[in-house]
């Protein structure tokens, strides 16, 4: 029977071209099911002493034979009951291949020192208490945050590009990234039920990305990881969004940042108003600011600004309904069904004023 059920949802996924379908197992159809068979045969044969098992090759087709092709119909006839039932075994598909990654991830540790990823910069300081790991998007501005860092208590990890889409990457890939690898071993602290708040290698995670429409992009990759693998990182309050200029305005001696373009002409009206010609620069990326500069506008805890990254515990029946919509927004802007980002992009288009493409 389980067989019989495996192998039609593996053949409905396949005949739809979902190739994730190939990775369906007889466990993942039937391990949440409750399922009542009923079945008379003339003289069984039972396998070993306890007789817990048929072993009767007569009574394994009439059963298969008794369900598939059924089964096979009913999924042809019924295309949104057979998609979503095929959905559901997919993603019990894929949470345990997470649980064996993890499983086979503890294993290693405990039988070997922890190994950090080689393109972190780590800190000097040996305690979490006061310490911040920088997330920066490439080589370039890994190199100008190193440069501008306390060395004591502040960390760069570069991250190679837009990292992977969790909400809409299947386990494997998850597992196969490389730069989501490094990410977690650099915390310490393990993902989903293995999360341990107290092997939390850095007090604070702050996300450092351009101050443009990519380097939100990416902020929005990285947020979506944390709210998917590391919920509980976000309720304890170490996620960070760092808020970098976007350009720099000076005359004379004077230089002031503003952060967006609503800043620069409050600036521009107030700062500067009446002062003749301002010299106006804008950053490209961090890459491109001077060590010192993003030290002083982004990293220095004295000056710098930062944006707390806050999903509610969901301790009260308010908190548990803000939750669940936040999951909503997230699987909608994230997930794998882009009508649904198309949908939200209709709904709001007549909002847009500026648009930077």
């Amino acid at each position: 029977m389980r067989n019989a059920l495996t192998r039609s949802l593996r053949a409905y996924g396949e005949m739809i071209g979902n190739r994730k379908a190939a990775t369906i197992t007889q466990e993942d159809v039937s391990g949440s099911a409750c399922i009542l068979l009923s079945l008379f045969v003339r003289d069984p044969q039972f396998q070993g002493q306890t007789k817990e098992r048929l072993a009767m090759t007569e009574a394994t087709r009439l059963v298969e034979t008794a369900i598939k092709d059924p089964f096979d119909h009913w999924l042809s006839a019924d295309a949104d009951a057979a998609k979503t039932l095929l959905d559901f075994v997919i993603d019990r598909a894929e949470e345990r291949q997470r649980r064996k990654q993890a499983k086979e991830t503890a294993r290693k540790t405990a039988t070997k020192r922890l190994r950090l990823p080689g393109k972190l910069t780590d800190c000097t300081r040996q305690t979490a208490a006061g310490t911040e790991i920088f997330l920066v998007e490439g080589d370039s501005a890994g190199g100008s945050a190193k440069q501008g860092r306390d060395r004591e208590t502040q960390a760069v990890l570069p991250l190679k590009g837009k990292i992977l889409n969790v909400a809409s990457a299947s386990a494997d890939k998850l597992a196969a990234n490389q730069e989501l690898k490094d990410l977690v071993e650099a915390l310490g602290c393990g993902i989903r039920d293995r999360y341990e708040d107290d092997k939390l290698r850095y007090d604070k995670v702050i996300i450092m990305t351009d101050a443009d429409v990519d380097g939100a992009h990416i902020a929005s990759l990285l947020m979506t990881f944390f709210f998917r693998e590391m919920p509980r990182l976000i309720t304890g309050g170490h996620l960070y969004l760092a808020l970098p200029p976007l350009y720099r305005l000076t005359h004379g001696a004077k230089s002031v940042y503003a952060h967006d373009d609503a800043h620069k002409e409050k600036l521009l009206r107030t700062t500067f108003s009446g002062k003749g010609k301002v010299d106006i620069s804008r950053f490209k990326g961090l890459g491109e600011m001077p060590p010192s500069a993003l030290r002083e506008t982004t990293m220095d805890p004295a000056k710098r600004t930062l944006l707390r990254v806050t999903v509610p515990h969901g301790r009260t029946q308010e908190e548990h309904e803000e939750v669940a919509e936040t999951t909503r927004l997230v699987e909608r802007l994230m997930g794998r069904k882009p009508e649904l980002r198309f949908q939200f992009i209709q709904e709001r288009a007549q909002f847009v004023r500026d648009l930077d493409v």
